[in-house]
């Protein structure tokens, strides 16, 4: 019972600086009142706590907040430049990226390698590696490494399981391989899944306890929030909006299924589509920007319209309280975000008076990068990995 007891107490106070630092790194609260007030824990336990931090390089006072009542003002706390930093790894169709960043999620440097063309398992296992060395062999003030990576992906077991059209790459363990190399601690999310994480932690999301993020490309894919904390299942799965059939009778998915939303969404068939229809050659950005062409227009609206046939299926059982769309939807004009605004609050069954918003990701295009490294942040916020 002793034994028990003590272990309690050890979780609690791992969860208790967990939390502090959560609060002080995401400016939620900024000073010593404000974090006793917003906790409930003692401001003696606050303080000690904030002295432990300070005396790790992790925090630091700044300037004082200028109030108009008469006495000290308050000093205000934030997350030292000394602090440790975060190594982020994404892994895409084309690329590996490697990205350092600060604990309140700055990117500090980015690293890049293309794949040059036939891919394999080793070899994605020698990319990475190298990718993150790039970044470690400049910066070793490192915490953790975190990995968003394209799915399906078993984050329990580390392992990149079957991606669709990945150069028939399959069931790499990337985690393992990276913890032979790097003596830090190692953690993986899908992608989509990290964008939404970083969200919820520092973005769009952070005062939403349901939202879902929307992530289109070449793939369709996405991450949810709900409760407050990013789901997956018990053997760590993520959802796959991309892969949800909106027609049982489509054109089949490289998933194996039929009518899935990325075959009516993605970015390459709709700009084949357009372009053909236009017979100009322009970005997916500039035709959301092309004005008086009705072809254009059409093929956007249709597509607009698919998504939310996908998203209004979702909305019936998940009820969230928020959209967010990220990677090529950054190129979206207003007008395209609030018509599929429009068409999800009027077709989903729940009309109880409140509005689900659409709004576009803080991160932007660098969502799933920044996510990668919000991994490792929310296992410190959470008081799993200890400062």
């Amino acid at each position: 019972m002793e034994k028990e007891t003590g272990q309690n107490s050890i979780r609690s106070k791992q969860f208790n600086r967990g939390l502090i630092f959560q609060m002080i790194a995401t400016g939620s609260c900024r000073t010593r009142i404000e974090l006793a007030r917003q906790t409930g824990l003692a401001k003696t336990t606050v303080g000690n706590i904030i002295t432990e931090f300070m005396d790790k390089n992790v925090v630091e006072e700044c300037e004082e907040e200028q109030t108009q009542v008469c006495g000290r003002n308050p000093i205000l706390l934030k997350v030292s430049a000394k602090a440790p930093k975060i190594i982020g790894l994404l892994i895409l169709r084309s690329r590996v990226e490697a990205v350092l960043c600060s604990m309140t999620m700055e990117i500090l440097r980015t690293e890049q390698i293309r794949f040059p063309g036939r891919l394999t398992g080793e070899l994605l296992i020698q990319y990475a590696c190298e990718a993150v060395a790039r970044i470690y062999r400049q910066e070793t003030n490192v915490t953790g490494i975190g990995v968003s990576a394209i799915g399906p992906v078993d984050i329990k077991n580390g392992v990149i399981l079957n991606p669709p059209r990945f150069h028939g790459v399959n069931h790499v363990r990337i985690v393992e391989a990276l913890r032979e190399q790097f003596p830090l601690p190692v953690y993986m999310e899908h992608d989509n899944s990290c964008a939404a994480l970083a969200e919820k932690l520092f973005g769009v999301g952070k005062a939403e306890e349901d939202f879902l993020f929307l992530g289109i490309s070449d793939g369709i894919g996405s991450g949810l929030i709900s409760g407050g904390k990013l789901f997956r299942n018990s053997r760590g799965l993520a959802t796959e909006l991309g892969h949800v059939s909106i027609h049982c009778q489509g054109p089949p998915c490289s998933c194996g299924n039929q009518g899935c939303l990325e075959m009516y969404a993605s970015t390459g068939l709709i700009l084949d589509k357009l372009r053909t229809a236009t017979g100009l050659e322009l970005s997916y950005e500039e035709y959301f920007r092309l004005p008086d062409c009705r072809a254009a227009r059409e093929i956007l609206e249709e597509m607009i319209q698919h998504i939310a046939a996908a998203l209004v299926s979702v909305i019936n059982m998940l009820h969230p309280e928020l959209l967010v769309l990220g990677h090529d939807c950054m190129d979206w004009d207003d007008a395209s975000v609030a018509l599929l605004e429009q068409i999800v609050n009027e077709k989903r069954i729940a009309q109880d008076g409140r509005r689900i918003p659409v709004k576009k990701a803080y991160f932007g295009r660098q969502s799933q990068l920044v996510g990668a490294a919000a991994i490792v942040v929310s296992r410190i916020f959470s008081g799993e990995l200890q400062l």
